[in-house]
């Protein structure tokens, strides 16, 4: 009876020793399979990440140095204008037109493609900021293509309506044109600060990344 008593204790014993076994196996094999998913989702977004960022700083950087042009030509004929006009020789006024390729949305798209999750937060920052400089900048100078169209364009066919001819300055109704000049510069170098900030940001991060 003694042996059949020690014989059915060691059964007991094996049985509940290959349980914690099975368990233990279960146990690393779904730890194992978190790990392992963890570190696919991390390599997924890793590669996201890469890949947002390399096209990115394309974008930034391509657009950066056609803006620096941009303003560098906008100076050349603002000041070739003020300094004519300066010299009271009456240069001809031309219809106002900021048409851009500017899109609100480009930065809304980055953010919501997983920009806000994979992204550095002065990243982030900068992306906003350029997002800021333009839609303000723009919105200003709307206010000058209005007055363009209400005031300049049904003129065009007499430039000498534009200035006062005992002057030869501009009529005080078509002052703004000039401020719109100097506005306009002020913008475009803004804009391409920021676009020359974003661009290093951007760069800094990849940077980072590798």
């Amino acid at each position: 009876m003694s042996d059949l008593a020690h014989t059915g204790t060691r059964r007991w014993k094996w049985l509940v020793l290959d349980r914690l076994t099975e368990l233990v196996i279960v146990f690393i094999s779904v730890y194992a399979a978190f790990l392992l998913n963890a570190y696919q989702i991390r390599q997924e977004e890793n590669q996201r990440r890469t890949q947002l960022l390399a096209y990115l700083e394309h974008q930034t950087s391509g657009s950066a140095a056609r803006l620096r042009e941009t303003a560098a030509n906008y100076d050349r004929l603002m000041n070739r204008f003020l300094d004519r006009l300066a010299k009271g020789e009456m240069p001809p006024v031309d219809p106002l037109n900021w048409a851009s390729s500017y899109n609100e949305n480009d930065t809304g798209w980055v953010l919501q493609a997983g920009g806000l999750e994979l992204l550095d937060i002065q990243t982030i920052a900068r992306l906003r900021e350029v997002d800021a400089v333009a839609r303000t900048g723009l919105a200003s100078l709307a206010h000058y293509e209005k007055l363009s169209d209400e005031l300049i364009a049904p003129h065009l066919a007499d430039q000498s309506y534009f200035y006062d001819p005992a002057t030869k300055k501009l009529r005080p109704e078509f002052a703004f044109y000039s401020a719109t000049w100097r506005d306009g510069s002020r913008f475009l170098h803004a804009l391409s600060e920021a676009r020359d900030h974003l661009a290093a940001q951007l760069r800094a991060e990849q940077t980072r990344r590798r």
